[in-house]
Order: C-alpha cells, then structure tokens, then sequence
C-alpha cells in the first residue's frame, strides 16, 4: 500500500481549487450571460428613439387631421394637441396655457 506524501497532497488540493475556481467563473459567466439575453434591462442604444418632431405626426385634438401639434392646457386642465390653425382660433375664444 502507497502512502500519499505532502507533495502529492498539496498538488490534489491545489488542483481541486483550480476547479472550484473555474467551475464559479463558468457559472457566473454563463448567468450574466442569460441575464443580458433574456433579461427586462433594454438599452437605450437598441431602440430607435424619436422625439416628437422628427417622429410621426399626430392628430389634432379639435380638427383630428395629421399634423405637427403643440400641447396647450385650458383652464380647467385638460390638456389638448392642436395644430397652428386651431390654435389661432381657440386663442380668441379661451386662454391656452402652453404644457
């Protein structure tokens, strides 16, 4: 029967924490790894961001036509997207508080 010596013993463990070792960097690698695929973090960069002037135009909440609008409230708080030709005609009739 072979006794083990302190060289052999020494060189079994130092093999075992090279193991551990590798076995929690895959794990952790591997999980940072799924997180970033499947993960609810979307980055900004990805996504096409549009502001409202270079996006789609909206409809105008008076005349519901197509257009760029500004976003005004009235007095009692509401707010509205109106074009420039709705606009110029609300402004006579009722005060328009730009949003």
């Amino acid at each position: 029967m072979r006794r083990w010596g302190g060289v052999e013993i020494a060189a079994g463990i130092v093999i075992i924490i090279i193991a551990i070792f590798v076995f929690v960097f895959y794990a952790r690698f591997r999980r940072t790894r799924q997180a970033v695929k499947g993960g609810n973090v979307i980055e900004l960069k990805s996504r096409s961001r549009r502001s409202g002037a270079e996006g789609k135009d909206q409809a105008c909440s008076r005349c519901k036509q197509r257009r760029k609008l500004m976003f005004y409230a009235d007095a009692s708080g509401a707010v509205r997207g109106l074009c420039k030709t709705c606009r110029r005609e609300l402004e006579q009739h009722q005060e328009l508080y730009p949003v």
